[in-house]
């Protein structure tokens, strides 16, 4: 799910903010300068690219967990990632029948004023953000309606800030909140994850972190076909994040500090990236050094298979909106990677092969975000309102 580059300067100026020109939903960052790099990958597949402050690379196999998953409160969520194609937030979701996102109109003060719940519940996440605001010649719709296009690829979005966001916040509830106008706007919990990944994807700042790099091989006949658990079947050409660094990164982030990690985790041109909190880790088999292939100070080699567990995309609406109970495997996603690594003889990981086809593009981090700036000030209170205890369980039931 790619995103686009920045918009025009009016709908920028209206936001006040400024937009990157990136393109690709998982953005185009530079790596962290680091003397940590093995023989066996380059600067870019780094480990060392993805380490937290205060904290050291574990690199010894044998002392790295075999399984973790992040604890709960640190669980992601699944949720759309607002395609180009349907107009991102300006994409009224919760609306029957669809309507164009470029050209349906935005209701006036006094048009929401007279609306009924249920009537503003159907606006787009962008609308009901600006009359939130009490802006009413509607900024952010303005700058989703350009940012957007419905001849889009149908796979470019905004997934890194969906990801992202769902990495950080505990997931969003729905709730009625009153804008400045004193109006009662009903959010959604899409509504409010929408927000959240829009402003993780374009505004947040501290950029991103990564080990691999993307993969831009052409699918080929075939490619789009199911693969292990559905995804597809992978590229062997695209050799991405190195084996060994994916493994450490893994190993460290998930099972020795408790994080979720995000990843493209479909090699080839397009970029989907999901939120990874689980994963087990089994040795298949122990052999000598490949020849020819293993880094420099290889002594043995161990087949791997490590099972992720990850969230995937889903449209809204979904019960999750509305009802806060028995949700948690909603969006639950599972894949296998097989590979090789290679340990020098103090046992630390310097390197490895992949042996499935289909395996990461690049794992990446981006900073947490404590305060939503500029325009997005109000979405502190939101969130903030969206979890307190006792939400709205049933939008569905306003009238």
């Amino acid at each position: 799910m790619k995103r686009t580059s920045a918009m025009a300067g009016l709908a920028v100026l209206a936001l006040g903010l400024s937009v990157g020109t990136n393109s690709g939903c998982k953005k185009l960052f530079g790596s962290k300068t680091s003397n940590d790099t093995q023989e066996a990958w380059n600067e870019a597949n780094n480990p060392g690219n993805l380490l937290l402050e205060n904290t050291l690379l574990e690199r010894r196999f044998d002392k790295l967990k075999m399984a973790a998953v992040v604890s709960e409160e640190k669980r992601p969520w699944s949720d759309s990632y607002w395609p180009n194609y349907r107009g991102g937030l300006a994409w009224r979701w919760n609306a029957t029948p669809a309507l164009d996102f470029k050209t349906y109109p935005a209701p006036s003060k006094e048009q929401v004023s007279k609306m009924s719940m249920r009537e503003r519940l159907e606006l787009s996440p962008a609308e009901k953000y600006d009359i939130l605001t009490g802006n009413w010649n509607y900024p952010l719709l303005d700058y989703e309606r350009k940012r957007n296009n419905s001849t889009d690829e149908q796979w470019r979005g905004i997934c890194n800030g969906w990801a992202a966001a769902a990495a950080h916040f505990r997931e969003p509830r729905p709730v009625i909140v009153k804008s400045a106008d004193g109006i009662e706007i009903p959010f959604g919990a899409s509504d409010i994850k929408a927000l959240l990944a829009l402003y993780m994807a374009q505004f947040a700042d501290g950029g991103v972190r990564m080990v691999g790099a993307r993969c831009n091989a052409k699918a080929k006949p075939g490619w789009e076909s199911s693969g292990d658990q559905g995804l597809p079947q992978g590229l062997t050409e695209c050799q991405d994040v190195n084996p060994g660094s994916f493994h450490l990164v893994l190993a460290n982030y998930v099972g020795e500090w408790g994080q979720t990690l995000v990843g493209d985790l479909v090699n080839g041109e397009e970029v989907w990236n999901y939120p990874i909190y689980e994963y087990k880790s089994y040795i298949l088999n122990e052999q000598p050094p490949t020849a020819g292939k293993a880094a420099p100070g290889t002594v043995r080699e161990l087949k791997i298979q490590t099972d992720l567990r990850f969230k995937i995309e889903i449209d809204p609406p979904n019960v999750h909106n509305f009802n806060e109970t028995g949700q948690a495997e909603v969006g639950d996603w599972r894949v296998s990677y097989q590979y090789t690594l290679e340990l020098n003889a103090a046992g630390e990981i310097i390197g490895g092969e992949w042996i499935t086809p289909l395996h990461p593009d690049f794992l990446w981090t981006q900073p947490s975000v404590k305060d939503f700036k500029l325009y997005f000030s109000k979405l502190n209170d939101l969130y903030a309102a969206s979890m307190k205890a006792n939400p709205v369980n049933d939008l569905l039931s306003l009238k």
